[in-house]
């Protein structure tokens, strides 16, 4: 077998590795996740793969692996722990790894490099539900737990919210949710708005992801969400549930709509900027939400604060 293979070819035993402990011009050799891997050619047309490697901390490091075998089975994979020999060298100013050899290694499971959220999970979904509470609209609210059905809920529970950086654990995405839609809620009562429109559009603004992103932390994008986005999955997603509410008014779908459309603003992706003081409210809630969580998460890598 090749994991007996890379043993009988190491004097010592593997570890987990930690991306913070390395220092270039150093053997390593150990267990590390495969967050993504891209075939790519050199200039003579060689092929050579590109990893992109997490540690259970959740720092993350680029390795180059020149000359890998033909056979596609003995190629590492995205989404599976990775054990690897390599050289840490430095390229540009960043450490990356040099690999030597690099299998997959079902052995240990994935999830000794998921990352969870900060806060409960159990607790979370009690504060998701008590947002949903505070509206007060009817037609809203039936939109709301018409989109987040029980079924529903199993997934978005532990979804994460990115492909890497903050949100990209177990949970991210409802933790991202329920953050961004308190921030907005708070936000709401400083200003002359529509307080439910504000809670309903948080609440949903990033419902698409569920489409947008493969269910487990570090696996990547969907075929369908590499090519139209969340934002508009999430879109036609609401728009659909919202036809069968009889309660909701058309003006108000558009709000709903406009809310999800515009919240990245147009400089970073949205088809739209925020037209509204309530799509407003929730595009700087969703923009606060993530600069303090990186800076968070940044901490703790790097700090272990």
């Amino acid at each position: 077998m090749l994991n007996q293979t890379l043993h009988k070819n190491q004097e010592t035993t593997p570890e987990f590795l930690t991306i913070s402990d390395m220092n270039v011009n150093s053997n390593i050799f150990g267990w590390l996740f495969a967050a993504e891997v891209i075939s790519r050619k050199t200039n003579s047309g060689k092929l050579f793969l590109d990893l992109r490697l997490r540690d259970q901390r959740g720092s993350e490091i680029i390795a180059r692996y020149f000359d890998p075998p033909r056979l596609e089975t003995h190629l590492p994979q995205e989404g599976r722990v990775v054990l690897l020999e390599g050289i840490v060298e430095e390229y540009r100013g960043q450490i990356q790894i040099k690999l030597i050899r690099v299998q997959n290694d079902d052995s240990i499971p994935t999830d000794r490099f998921t990352l969870g959220t900060r806060c409960s999970i159990v607790q979370l979904e009690a504060d998701f539900q008590h947002l949903i509470d505070k509206i007060d609209d009817a037609g809203l609210r039936t939109l709301l737990h018409d989109c987040f059905s029980a079924e529903l809920m199993e997934r978005f529970r532990r979804w994460p919210a990115a492909v890497r950086h903050h949100g990209a654990v177990v949970g991210g995405l409802l933790e991202h949710t329920v953050n961004v839609t308190t921030i907005a809620e708070l936000t709401a009562r400083l200003y002359p708005c529509n307080h439910d429109l504000v809670i309903a559009g948080a609440l949903l603004h990033d419902i698409g992801k569920l489409e947008e992103l493969e269910g487990q932390v570090g696996a990547g994008f969907t075929p369908h969400g590499r090519m139209v986005g969340h934002i508009v999955l999430g879109m036609h997603y609401v728009q659909e549930q919202a036809m069968h509410v009889a309660a909701l008014e058309e003006a108000k779908i558009d709000d709903v709509l406009h809310i999800i459309l515009a919240h990245h603003t147009k400089e970073y992706g949205s088809p739209v900027n925020p037209a509204t003081i309530e799509a407003l409210i929730v595009h700087q809630a969703d923009l606060a939400e993530a600069h303090l969580t990186g800076f968070l998460e940044h901490c703790q890598k790097s700090f272990g604060a």
